[in-house]
């Protein structure tokens, strides 16, 4: 898979709504919190922690091994070389 067929596939990947992780953890936010909380006020507030966690089609996880390994670099350093272009 070349490159462009790659950011081809990332890009027809369709955005969806929170799943029940995502509400989760806003309704947790919502519930420490005194006043109305907003998605908003959620992510303001929110530590970062340098961690990020995908879940992707194991094609496109598979695809993207293949490329690193090619690079010569581990998936993480691929991913956040892509990410930071």
């Amino acid at each position: 898979m070349s490159a462009e067929q790659l950011q081809e596939k990332i890009r027809n990947i369709p955005e969806v709504a929170p799943d029940e992780i995502d509400m989760q953890m806003i309704a947790e936010y919502e519930e420490s919190s005194e006043e109305s909380a907003s998605w908003e006020d959620y992510k303001s507030e929110r530590t970062y922690s340098g961690n990020l966690s995908l879940r992707i089609p194991k094609d496109l996880h598979k695809a993207l091994v293949g490329i690193a390994k090619e690079q010569g670099v581990s998936l993480n350093q691929y991913c956040l070389y892509k990410l930071a272009r």
